[in-house]
C-alpha cells in the first residue's frame, strides 16, 4: 500500500493539489452563471473531497490524499491560481504515481480527478436545472468513483446534460492528460 509520505515532498504537493485545482479549472472554465454558480460550485469541490476522504472502500492512498486536500485549506487560494493551463500538471501527476503506487491506485487517482471534475460541473445547472447534492447527487457520484466510474467521453450515455460545452471540454482535456501516461 503506497502513502503520500513514499513521495517527495514536491511531488506529493503536486498529487495532493491537483485534486483541488482539477476543480478549479473546471469551475473557471464556464462562467457565466456568475458569484452564485462560483459558489455552489466551491461547495461542490469541496463536499466531493470531504466524500472521497471518508470512503471505507477505496483506497487508502486516495483517501490520504483527499484528507490532506482538506487538511491544506489554507492553500487553496494560492492553489487556484493557474489553473488554465492544468494539462501538463496532470500528465506529471501520473507519471510521478506510476514511479511508486500501484497500477490500481494510478486508475484510482485519474478517477477520482474525474469525478471531482465531473462534480463540480454539476453543481449548478448552467442550462437552468439544478441538481441538488442533497438529493442524491453524492451517492451517485460516489458509486462512481468506487469502481462504475468509466469516464467521460462524447457516447457516454450517463453523460450528463447539465454540464456545459465549456466544461465539457475542460473534463475532456483533462481526461485526455490523464490518460496520456497512464
Amino acid at each position: 500500500m503506497t502513502q503520500l509520505s513514499s513521495f517527495s515532498g514536491e511531488d506529493a504537493e503536486l498529487i495532493v493539489a491537483l485534486v483541488y485545482r482539477v476543480g478549479m479549472h473546471v469551475s473557471f472554465s464556464e462562467d457565466e452563471e456568475g458569484e452564485q454558480d462560483d459558489e455552489r460550485e466551491m461547495r461542490a469541490l469541496e463536499a466531493c473531497i470531504k466524500e472521497i476522504s471518508k470512503l471505507h472502500d477505496g483506497s487508502e492512498l486516495m483517501k490520504e490524499i483527499a484528507a490532506e486536500v482538506l487538511r491544506s485549506k489554507d492553500k487553496w487560494t494560492a492553489w487556484s491560481e493557474g489553473v488554465f493551463n492544468i494539462e501538463p500538471q496532470c500528465e506529471k501527476a501520473v507519471l510521478i504515481l506510476k514511479t511508486t503506487a500501484s497500477e490500481s491506485e494510478v486508475k484510482g487517482y485519474i478517477k477520482m480527478l474525474l469525478e471531482i471534475a465531473s462534480a463540480v460541473a454539476q453543481a449548478y445547472g448552467e442550462f437552468g436545472e439544478e441538481q441538488a447534492p442533497e438529493k442524491g447527487f453524492f451517492g451517485k457520484a460516489l458509486s462512481r468513483i468506487v469502481g462504475e466510474f468509466s469516464g467521460l467521453s462524447a457516447d457516454d450515455a450517463n453523460h450528463p446534460m447539465n454540464i456545459s460545452a465549456a466544461e465539457d471540454s475542460a473534463i475532456s482535456s483533462i481526461a485526455a492528460a490523464l490518460r496520456k501516461n497512464a
